[in-house]
């Protein structure tokens, strides 16, 4: 197997795996896939505050293309998280739904900021 048909079938596998979190994410609350959608940029933000702090370090490393990259995983893979958390919270507590927000971006970026430092130790 070629190098280019390995990496095409990791990135079907992890489409796949991607499609399916979203339509499994979907049906213990009734949401549909287009409404997953308003998630995406909370996502993609909460992605690139992660980031960044992961570069807290190492500015020099950080680009426009890590921005971009970052951006684009996090608004695929969060939106069903973010969904979750609505959900559950939303249902339980409707007066705190805006802290869980403020709660989960400090999550983002206190997670980065711990790569940074597993980064920087690593590297001394």
């Amino acid at each position: 197997m070629t190098r280019r048909s390995r990496h095409l079938a990791r990135g079907v596998i992890v489409m796949g795996v991607i499609a399916s979190v979203w339509l499994l994410s979907t049906e213990p609350w009734g949401l549909g896939v287009y409404q997953l959608l308003v998630f995406t940029a909370p996502g993609a933000l909460l992605g690139m505050g992660a980031a960044w702090a992961a570069h807290g370090y190492s500015q020099a490393r950080w680009t426009w293309r890590n921005t971009r990259y970052a951006a684009v995983v996090g608004a695929v893979t969060l939106p069903p998280a973010l969904a979750f958390i609505v959900a559950l919270d939303g249902n339980a507590r409707p007066q705190r739904l805006l802290a869980g927000f403020v709660y989960a971006a400090w999550i983002a970026l206190l997670g980065g900021a711990s790569v940074a430092l597993f980064k920087r130790a690593a590297h001394e």
